[in-house]
């Protein structure tokens, strides 16, 4: 049976119990005595056979392979497979010498003898159901796993995750750890916390850029995931698409709990079921329905840790505020230890969200920690890397180095800042460039600049890096080299989402020549993959910050104006989408096809990743840049000709649903003493994507169709985009002049709604029903935010307070409740 699989495996027990049954037949028309023994024994291996048969199917099945896996099964069949043997040789013995079946040809077979007694059928056939009892409990467990994992690839692929986000996926995976021996007194803390069953279920650990708080968390994650308690990670990263923006933090945590723990997955089918739409919910309906309630539903009695890193790269700084307040509820989930680890800068909605749960997470910040720890630590990993570098330029190096000295100045300059420390390796071991000793020579030229400033500490990090593009150039090629670098960098800095070589050179019109010619010398302070398919990535946040800093625009020649360059990327954008855009850009030629037929791939090849990310970010950059919209200017000309493809896109894209907000971007720059006409076209377009969005979101063809056609005749829209109607649509009778009063439509509520409430500011609307619940709506989208529960009657008042941080509500339950809008939570 070794090296069989369980199939094969199956099929050997089956024939063997056969053969048994065979041989059973045989000697109960043979033998005189011993006839029950006999039947019971053929009886078993009967239902023996036909259990092996049924799981053969099984085997031979879709997910066969998978069941294969269980060693409880393997185990079982070769016992059985043993057991059989041992039974067919004994009853074949009788049948098989030649000496002995000439004598029972003499004497009939009636002379054959039953070669067991009752006792050893009694043990044979307990040892069979035996081993037939722990196969089929074998394949019972493998079965229901494999079901549990077929229900979480449901939940997973209804559930949005952002891309590259947890600690060890492929962008995280080339990132540093913490070297051996570093930083293990921290290290031991947090493990202590997250096992201790009386510590707050928040540990933050703060400090400032480039002191090693996201190499901490790579590790801690690591650590967690290797003791099997790590339930997921998210890695915040600003310009990384989806993993800056704060609703994808708890979606994408969902998943990997559902991944990690399969028990979880029928909670978090059923809250999808009730509302496929919780996953774009607001923050506080996101976390409840997807990570407290389906904790909730298991027990568990070792820890599980969620690790976030960089709170602070999270956009909007009121999301930040709501997500520390959520955390800080993980202590409500009483069936599991729920532990959550975050990292951050100390920024002020970070310290303001921490102030307002104060009391419920454990804190400590990494300048908390003696200099002498850092420095020492410092040293470690500077001794291990440039040893490293050493062995690897075995020869090129005088004897001795580095040398203690060395060592002992470049940890001196670093601390705090462990990145100065690895970017300072990287930039020694640059290879194709001067020799290790001579670089490293150049970064201890900036000792003195380490004595002053954070910011000193930046520039000794940075400079040496970046003055290798200009040393020993004339006036005028140091000028173009500077340019070069300010036109190619300053974009890549300030991207929102990271572009690959190709895609990065075609964004700006530039030569993907040119752009690998300078980003051969930045292999220190940039990501630059082999492949040109790939995008670039700042190896840390702190390099944007040394070369935007407005304070050193006078003293870094390679300080970049983020206004210019901004402006530049919204130009290029108008531009490049203004080339690319047109009707029916993916050829679907059927006007009712649905965004959900049409495969990624055949978006892929019409809409290149620079397309992509002009339509999502041209709108970014204009507000970056505080752009001057103007009447028939590049903005009012490109949407004269191009909304409607804008739409298509971004319906393409699954982004439709964040139109309105670009459009009320856009309204917000634009002024009416310079912009009149544009603003009423805007208004318009506001009006057109609130109108139709739901159809234009689900077939985005039906935006050259049912979108124009219903649109009122008066429309800016419906006049200026008639053209571009389907071909075979002329005229429409019965279609009112102008867009009514009736804007939107906002529907979920079950009952009868009793109460509305505006927010002093106007961004939500509060509707009170019969249904004993509130719900909070966006104005601008019409989006459901969240559902507010805890009455048990109708509730029939609702009313915000002035600063709209409160809700309360009246109900027929007798009460009044208080309700915070950030989180939902009762007060």
């Amino acid at each position: 049976m070794e090296g069989l699989g369980a199939a094969a495996s199956v099929i050997a027990v089956v024939e063997l119990a056969a053969k048994v049954g065979s041989l059973c037949l045989e000697y109960s028309s043979a033998v005189k005595n011993a006839r029950s023994d006999i039947e019971r024994l053929r009886k078993h291996t009967e239902s023996l056979k036909t259990t092996a048969e049924g799981a053969h199917k099984l085997l031979q099945g879709l997910h066969g392979a998978r069941l294969e896996t269980s060693q409880k099964l393997r185990k079982a069949l070769a016992n059985l497979y043993s057991q059989l043997c041992e039974i067919v040789t004994t009853l074949e013995k009788k049948l098989s010498t030649g000496r002995r079946e000439k004598a029972m040809r003499r004497l009939g077979l009636r002379a054959l003898k039953w070669p067991f007694e009752s006792k050893d059928v009694e043990k044979i056939i307990a040892d069979l159901q035996r081993d037939q009892d722990s196969f089929t409990a074998a394949l019972q467990i493998d079965q229901t796993t494999e079901i549990l994992d077929v229900h979480s690839k449901i939940d997973l692929a209804t559930l949005p995750s952002a891309d590259g986000a947890a600690f060890d996926s492929h962008a995280e995976e080339h990132n540093a750890r913490c070297h051996l021996n570093t930083r293990t007194e921290l290290l031991r803390q947090i493990r202590e916390w997250a096992n201790h069953p009386q510590a707050e279920s928040v540990f933050w650990l703060n400090g400032m850029a480039g002191t090693g708080k996201s190499t901490i968390s790579r590790t801690v994650a690591a650590l967690f995931a290797k003791d099997d308690l790590l339930g997921a990670s998210f890695f915040f990263k600003r310009g990384e698409g989806d993993r800056g923006k704060a609703g994808s933090v708890f979606p994408t945590i969902a998943r990997q709990l559902v991944s990690r723990i399969p028990a979880l997955a029928p909670s978090i089918r059923k809250a999808i079921d009730a509302d496929p739409e919780v996953p774009k919910k607001a923050l506080r309906e996101q976390f409840e329905k997807l990570i407290l309630q389906p904790l909730g539903t298991i027990h568990r009695t070792t820890v599980i840790v969620i690790v976030i890193d960089a709170l602070d790269e999270c956009d909007g700084d009121e999301d930040v505020k709501t997500i520390i307040a959520l955390l800080a509820k993980a202590n409500v989930v009483r069936s599991v230890h729920l532990r959550v680890f975050i990292t951050s800068r100390p920024e002020l909605p970070i310290r303001l969200g921490f102030k307002d749960v104060q009391g419920k997470y454990q804190g400590l910040a990494l300048h908390q920690i003696p200099e002498r720890v850092v420095e020492q630590d410092i040293s470690i990993f500077l001794v291990y890397e440039l040893g490293r570098i050493k062995d690897e330029y075995d020869g090129q190096v005088p004897p001795g180095w580095p040398g203690e000295d060395s060592i002992r100045i470049l940890a001196e300059m670093a601390v705090p800042l462990f990145i100065f420390a690895a970017t300072v390796c990287r930039f020694v071991d640059d290879k194709g460039r001067s020799n290790p000793a001579k670089r490293l020579k150049k970064v201890l030229e900036y000792r003195t600049a380490t004595r002053n400033s954070t910011l000193d500490k930046l520039d000794a990090t940075y400079l040496p890096v970046l003055d290798q593009l200009t040393s020993g150039r004339t006036d005028q090629d140091k000028a173009e080299v500077l340019a070069e670098f300010r036109n190619i960098v300053g974009p890549i800095v300030l991207l929102a989402q990271p572009l690959s070589v190709r895609s990065l050179a075609r964004l700006l019109d530039v030569e993907a020549e040119d752009v690998r010619a300078l980003l051969t010398s930045l292999h220190s302070v940039l990501d630059i993959p082999l492949v040109d398919d790939a995008p670039v990535r700042l190896f840390h946040l702190s390099f944007r910050d040394f070369l935007v800093d407005p304070a050193k625009c006078t003293t870094n020649e390679f300080w970049i104006d983020e206004a210019k360059h901004h402006k530049t990327l919204a130009e290029r954008c108008l531009q490049v989408m203004g080339q690319h855009l047109k009707r029916d850009i993916c050829g679907l030629k059927v006007p009712g096809m649905l965004r959900s037929e049409v495969g990624q791939q055949t978006i892929d090849a019409h809409l290149p990743p620079e397309v992509k990310y002009a339509c999502q970010y041209w709108v970014h950059h204009l507000k970056e840049c505080r752009y001057n919209i103007e009447d028939d200017g590049p903005v009012h000309t490109f949407l004269k000709s191009h909304l409607l493809y804008w739409l298509e896109a971004l319906s393409l894209l699954g982004r439709l649903s964040g139109g309105v907000l670009l459009i009320r971007t856009l309204l917000h720059a634009a002024q009416p003493d310079t912009a009149p006409n544009l603003i009423e076209f805007l208004n318009d377009a506001e009006r057109f994507i609130g109108s139709h969005g739901s159809i234009m979101e689900r077939a985005p063809l039906q935006i050259y169709g049912s979108a124009l056609v219903f649109s009122p005749t008066l429309s800016v829209v419906r006049k200026q985009q008639w053209e571009k109607r389907l071909p075979f649509i002329k005229l429409a009778a019965g279609i009112r002049d102008r867009w009514g009063a009736h804007q939107q439509t906002l529907e979920g509520h079950s009952g009868y709604v009793k109460a509305v409430a505006f927010s002093p500011d106007g961004k939500t609307l509060a509707s009170a029903s019969y249904d004993h619940t509130i719900r909070l709506w966006d104005t601008a989208t019409g989006t459901h935010q969240q559902t507010l529960e805890g009455h048990s009657g109708y509730v029939n008042a609702v009313a915000f307070s002035p600063d709209g941080k409160t809700l309360a509500s009246g109900s027929w339950d007798k009460t009044i409740r208080l309700w915070d809008t950030a989180t939902g939570a009762h007060q």
